[in-house]
C-alpha cells in the first residue's frame, strides 16, 4: 500500500486541543533550551567528559535524559531486498554507533529447553538468533565505549521461555557486571552510573522473569515503567494515554505503524509497515513525544521506532534534551510540525 496522506495525522478538534497542549510544553522546553543551552554549538574539548556522546547529560538523572530506542531491535532486514520482514535495517552493534541507547528484545524459548531466542514477530518470520549472542554483542559495545549507558527492554508476558534462563543468559554473557541491581529510590546521574560501572538498566515486562532473578537486575515494567498506547495502524492517531500515573518514574512512548500481511501462508496483524518514514520518523516523532511530555508531565525517556535510520529521530531527541543541534538557532526552537497539517492555521 503506497500512503497517499500523511499517517497518524490528528485532525480536527482533537488536533487542535492537543496542539494547544503541545504549544505550552514546546513554549516550556524552549525557556529551557534558552536558558541551558548555547544556541551556537560550541566544540567538544578532548578533556571534556562525555555521557551518551554529551558533556552535559553526565550530571542528569537518568529519567531526565531522552533517548532513541528501537523496537524488535534484533529483528533486522534487508532495505532493498528483504527476504523477511523486519524493524530496523541496520544491527545491534550499527544501532548503538549510530546513538540508539533503548534495545527491546522479544523473547521466547529456544529450540532447547534452556535455550532463549529472540523472534518477531514469531520464529517462523524472523528468529534474530539466542538472547545470549545478542548480549555478547552488546556486551564487547559496552566494553569498548566506557562513557555510555544502555536500556535493555525484556518484552513478553506471556512467553514460553524459562525466567530463570533468561538470567542465566545475561550470566552466560558476562553482561550481568554492568547492571545497575535493582530501582533506586532516586535515580542517580549517568555520570554516577558511568563511575559505579553499572551502565546498563533492564526492564522486564514480565513479572515472573523480573522475580526469578535473585539479584535485582531485572526492574519490572509494574510500577516503574509507563508504558504508553500503541503500536498503531496506518491512519490511526498518536495517543498519549493510558493516563493515571502512579509511581512510574520512565516514560516509554511506542512510536511506530504496523500492518496486517500474510506470511508463510500466516497472517499477522503487527507487521512493519516501512513506508512514509519521512513523515513518522520525523515531524510526527517530535509532535508525538511534546504532546505527551505536556500530557504526561513525565520526562520522556525512550521514543521506541521502526527503522530508526530513516527520516530523523535524533535531531528532536537532541532537542528534548535541551542540546545543541545542527542548525541550531533561535527560529528553530518553533517546531516546523505546527504548520504540517493543511486544517490547522499558522500560528
Amino acid at each position: 500500500m503506497t500512503p497517499t496522506t500523511h499517517p497518524n495525522a490528528v485532525s480536527g478538534t482533537r488536533y487542535r486541543n492537543a496542539l494547544s497542549s503541545a504549544l505550552l510544553c514546546v513554549l516550556a522546553l524552549v525557556a529551557t533550551v534558552l536558558l541551558h543551552s548555547p544556541t551556537v554549538s560550541a566544540a567538544t574539548t578532548s578533556s571534556e567528559r562525555l555521557c551518551n556522546q554529551h558533556s552535559e547529560l553526565c550530571t542528569r538523572a537518568y529519567n531526565d535524559v531522552s533517548a532513541v530506542s528501537t523496537h524488535a531491535s534484533f529483528a533486522t532486514t534487508d532495505k532493498t531486498r528483504p527476504s523477511v520482514p523486519g524493524t530496523q535495517y541496520k544491527d545491534i552493534k550499527g544501532q548503538l554507533d549510530d546513538g540508539v541507547r533503548g534495545l527491546h528484545f522479544n523473547l521466547t524459548k529456544g529450540s532447547t529447553a534452556s535455550s532463549v531466542q529472540l523472534c518477531f514477530p514469531d520464529c517462523s518470520v524472523n528468529n534474530g538468533g539466542e538472547l545470549v549472542d545478542t548480549l555478547k554483542t552488546v556486551k564487547s559495545w559496552l566494553d569498548s565505549n566506557t562513557n555510555d549507558v544502555v536500556t535493555i527492554f525484556l518484552e513478553g508476558t506471556s512467553m514460553d521461555a524459562s525466567p530463570a534462563y533468561v538470567t542465566n543468559a545475561f550470566t552466560s554473557a558476562g553482561i550481568d557486571k554492568y547492571a545497575l541491581k535493582g530501582k533506586p529510590a532516586t535515580w542517580p546521574t549517568l555520570g554516577d552510573m558511568i563511575d559505579a560501572g553499572t551502565r546498563l538498566v533492564v526492564f522486564s515486562e514480565s513479572a515472573a522473569v523480573a522475580s526469578a532473578n535473585t539479584k535485582g537486575y531485572f526492574i519490572p515494567y509494574a510500577g516503574n515503567v509507563l508504558r504508553l498506547e500503541g503500536p498503531y495502524n496506518y491512519g490511526a492517531e498518536w495517543q498519549c494515554g493510558p493516563w493515571g500515573r502512579s509511581t512510574e518514574t520512565i516514560l516509554l512512548i511506542p512510536h511506530y505503524i504496523v500492518q496486517t500481511a500474510s506470511y508463510g501462508g500466516k497472517a499477522y496483524t503487527d507487521m512493519p509497515y516501512p513506508f512514509n518514514l519521512g513523515t513518522t520518523n520525523g515531524y510526527q516523532f517530535e509532535y508525538h513525544a511534546v504532546t505527551c511530555r505536556g500530557g504526561q508531565s513525565i520526562w520522556v525517556n525512550f521514543m521506541e521506532v521502526d527503522f530508526y535510520d530513516q527520516g530523523d529521530v535524533f535531531t528532536p531527541t537532541l532537542k528534548m534534551n535541551s542540546l545543541p543541534y545542527t542548525g541550531d538557532d533561535a527560529s528553530n526552537f518553533y517546531p516546523k510540525f505546527f504548520d504540517a497539517d493543511p486544517d490547522v492555521p499558522g500560528f
